[in-house]
């Protein structure tokens, strides 16, 4: 039970950590910037929670809903495509959630997609969501599991106050950089690199089209 709950926490750090990189190489590349992303630390605790949520309930794409019952396993590529329409439906969901969330208690946008191609609401829109689900369907389809077996193998050994401290950190920063938020009413912007000579794939294509 403890090695099981030392992988969880382990994972859900490093995924926070990968989530937060996402988010940069995308604002790179989008707006020729990088920045904290809200946060004190470089962890974005969502990505850590979803990436684990995803695991548990839904599995990975060879064995979809595998780790709450018997499983239903489908054949590829019906198993892919289930998969992806999954994490495109969890992922809009859980940004139209969040999003909606901090406008009403906070009274400020977290982000906004009104300018972004089919777009569902502000807060989500397929181009981004369909970004995000193939992302995570090749990533749990390859990645996930050798990598969780490789932590799960060293987990046990970890002292206990370690990951009592990881845990601590995450959670703290997490709710000290909402708090922030919410009082200032605004994001939690700590630092921010500007990058001009990067360019944006997304409006060199948009420019071709035209």
């Amino acid at each position: 039970m403890r090695e099981n709950l030392n992988t969880d926490i382990i994972m859900i750090t490093i995924m926070s950590f990968l989530g937060f990189c996402i988010e940069d190489a995308w604002m790179l590349f989008r707006y020729s910037y990088i920045d904290n992303r809200n946060m004190h630390l470089p962890f974005l605790l969502g990505y850590g929670l979803l990436m684990t949520g995803v695991y548990y309930i839904v599995g990975t794409p060879d064995n979809i809903f595998g780790n709450i019952s018997e499983g239903l396993t489908l054949y590829y590529p019906i198993d892919r495509i289930v998969y992806f329409l999954l994490c495109m439906l969890v992922v809009s969901a859980g940004e139209i959630a969040l999003g909606t969330f901090v406008e009403k208690t906070g009274g400020y946008e977290y982000w906004n997609y009104s300018q972004v191609p089919l777009h569902i609401t502000k807060y989500t829109s397929i181009p981004t969501s369909a970004g995000f689900a193939l992302l995570m369907t090749v990533f749990m389809g390859h990645f996930y599991v050798p990598m969780r077996e490789s932590v799960d193998n060293i987990s046990a050994d970890i002292p206990s106050a370690y990951i009592i401290m990881i845990s601590a950190l995450l959670i703290i920063d997490f709710i000290s950089s909402f708090n922030r938020m919410y009082s200032c009413g605004g994001t939690n912007e700590l630092w921010k690199l500007n990058v001009p000579e990067v360019r944006d794939p997304i409006k060199d294509l948009l420019h071709i089209q035209h």
